[in-house]
């Protein structure tokens, strides 16, 4: 599970962080990952279902990208 600072990092900084999250997951719709912005725990969720990638490995991907905006 993404802990509070990561969630609120990527609420906060969505639009930033969008263009590489795209990147690492590109089989998932503009439209969907938008609809994640909001709720982060939706968003992994929509990743690990489009992907079929482990859910611990989403968020720690997730992590990464927000820890290096």
């Amino acid at each position: 599970m993404l802990d509070q600072q990561t969630k609120q990092q990527l609420q906060q900084n969505f639009q930033q962080i969008k263009p590489q999250i795209k990147q690492a997951f590109p089989d998932v719709p503009e439209q969907e990952l938008s609809q994640g912005a909001s709720d982060p725990d939706r968003l992994v969720s929509t990743i690990v279902q489009k992907t079929g990638q482990p859910k611990e490995r989403i968020e720690q991907q997730l992590q990464q990208l927000v820890g290096s905006r």
